[in-house]
């Protein structure tokens, strides 16, 4: 496979205290949990590396085996009282090999490989590149690598990362598929929201 100069970083360190289990290891078929589903779906895709941000508990536990498994790293971040944008920073300071990123959730599995080339087909060079559904900005976002250099030099490790973003250049990219705005945080969400999962593949079997 060509691997485009692309990486993700997904976002997995999470104490996931409202669900009450860590969501990276949920269910998202009979045989893929999220965290698994969302980096097939990145190598499928092509990007040329991938970082996950997990804790202490996660690291205990994670393992990913497989034949692209060389382009993956793990990155344990010890400081779980900063905020979110601690694991982003860490995460992208390991990211070495490309020129964009993808930021990824661990709570949202339902990223599908239309939606990675839609926002790469906007990529810029002087902006980030936000999916959008009905107005209202999702996930992933793409960043390029002067909006990764800056977030790695970033001088206050407790920051807020929308906050941030807000002082950048936005390019708004709009999206006909609503779960660019999923994120599952509690046990019934992701109950409610499996449950049409299923529904909807039983409809396209009838079909």
């Amino acid at each position: 496979m060509n691997r485009k100069n692309v990486g993700a970083l997904i976002l997995a360190a999470g104490s996931s205290i409202r669900m009450g289990t860590p969501k990276a290891f949920l269910p998202f078929d009979e045989n893929t949990t999220f965290l698994e589903k969302i980096i097939s779906t990145y190598l499928q895709w092509g990007c040329n590396e991938i970082v996950i941000v997990i804790n202490k508990t996660l690291a205990k536990k994670v393992r990913f085996m497989g034949e692209q498994a060389e382009i993956i790293t793990f990155v344990v971040n010890d400081h779980l009282e900063f905020e979110r944008f601690y694991s982003v920073k860490m995460g992208l300071q390991k990211m070495t090999k490309s020129d964009f990123c993808f930021i990824q959730n661990v709570d949202n599995p339902f990223l599908t490989q239309n939606i990675l080339n839609n926002l790469y087909r906007e990529r810029s060079n002087e902006a980030y590149v936000v999916p959008t559904f009905e107005d209202k900005g999702g996930h992933p976002i793409l960043l390029n690598r002067k909006n990764i250099l800056f977030l790695c030099s970033f001088p206050d490790n407790t920051a807020n990362l929308r906050q941030i973003l807000g002082k950048m250049p936005c390019k708004k990219v709009k999206e006909q598929d609503s779960h660019i705005l999923v994120n599952i945080n509690e046990s019934e969400e992701y109950e409610r929201l499996m449950l049409l999962k299923k529904r909807k593949w039983n409809q396209s079997m009838i079909r």
